[in-house]
């Protein structure tokens, strides 16, 4: 029976020996891996846990979020026919909805997903350049104390009756994002104006609906 020549099968190493496939261990800790990696680069998440908008333990939830994420391949049977991009996506968002009260509007949910199922592929054949790679380049920007991107708050008035449009033109504001890539959309929050009863104004963050 002919072998895909994609498979992590033995291969014979330049001294003469023998190359063996990676354990089952290896390939789930680099998926694992690949994983927390791919999260530490989505510009939502890092804006939700730098702001706690999952409460005090934010980073602690983007812990668990990595985790979750892990065991919703390793309990599905059959993932790779049953998780695609667009199932992936919609877990994603909806965690970051639930534990963050952040709606993801962007597409960057759609990229996170795309990049976790196509890094879950390589790793199952045995294929861990592009993790070490994404480790490496995580790195050099914690050595580098991490770069900027432009983040922007879109206001949301609709519910409020004296709402105008130009609350929703707030100028953009640059925020420290140790972990983004620089080529990635910024998050949007909805947000709602609330006066409390002695009239002082708060931010809260609006549920997906």
């Amino acid at each position: 029976m002919a072998t895909s020549l994609r498979s992590p099968i033995s291969q014979a190493a330049p001294g003469g020996g023998v190359i063996l496939p990676p354990s089952p261990e290896k390939i789930q800790q680099k998926f694992d891996l690949s994983i927390a990696l791919t999260l530490s680069t989505w510009p939502a998440l890092t804006l939700s846990v730098q702001n706690s908008w999952g409460g005090p333990n934010s980073a602690e939830k983007r812990d668990w979020f990595a985790g979750a994420i892990s065991d919703l391949f390793s309990s599905t049977p059959n993932p790779e026919t049953i998780i695609d991009v667009e199932y992936l996506e919609e877990f994603l968002l909806q965690v970051m909805n639930d534990e963050f009260e952040v709606n993801v509007e962007d597409d960057s949910g759609a990229e996170v997903a795309a990049k976790i199922v196509g890094l879950r592929k390589l790793c199952a054949q045995g294929d861990f350049g592009m993790v070490d790679e994404m480790y490496e380049k995580w790195r050099e920007r914690q050595a580098k104390g991490g770069e900027k991107v432009n983040f922007q708050q879109v206001h949301d008035v609709e519910e409020d009756d004296e709402g105008s449009d130009s609350d929703a033109a707030e100028g953009d504001e640059d925020v420290e994002m140790g972990e983004a890539p620089e080529l990635i959309k910024a998050a949007k929050e909805k947000i709602v104006p609330k006066v409390d009863e002695e009239g002082f104004t708060e931010v809260i963050g609006k549920k997906r609906r």
